[in-house]
């Protein structure tokens, strides 16, 4: 009796990706994405420590974040000219935080489209809020990286 062999390394990686149709995410987001990115993008930690340490979605997510930050700091900022510092960094707190994000995130159904480790996956972690908050943050980072800033948000 012959054992089926698990893929690991880009192979899994390409398996996994190809599982699902991303065009109803991309069209969730109004933009389109190279292949490349776009699996970048989604492919959480947790799968890429399975699967041979293959790169994940943590510096994107990292990108993402400031991109966000900034757009919502300069939004405020001109929205809201007499507010002193203290009150539009609360503001931003409020719409910058994980819950807010997470929230986004399943609006865009991001859980379904992440590559998640069987660990994350067995344990809820396509609805967890920081790990879909954190996509949609590594998210912003692809879409900042191939489209700019202006289309990134």
């Amino acid at each position: 009796m012959s054992r089926k062999r698990r893929l690991t390394g880009e192979a899994a990686l390409e398996a996994a990706f190809t599982r699902t149709d991303h065009a109803p995410l991309l069209a969730a987001w109004g933009v389109e994405l190279s292949d490349d990115m776009l699996r970048l993008a989604l492919t959480h930690r947790s799968f890429a420590n399975e699967n041979g340490n293959l790169p994940n979605n943590e510096r994107l997510e990292f990108l993402g974040d400031a991109v966000l930050g900034l757009s919502v700091a300069e939004q405020l900022y001109r929205q809201f000219p007499d507010r002193s510092e203290s009150d539009i960094s609360k503001m931003r707190a409020g719409v910058v935080n994980m819950y807010a994000l997470a929230d986004v995130a399943r609006e865009l159904g991001m859980g379904d489209h992440l590559l998640l480790g069987r660990g994350e996956m067995m344990t809820g972690g396509s609805d967890k809020h920081s790990i879909i908050a954190d996509s949609v943050e590594a998210m912003l980072g692809a879409i900042y990286l191939e489209k700019g800033f202006d289309v990134a948000l």
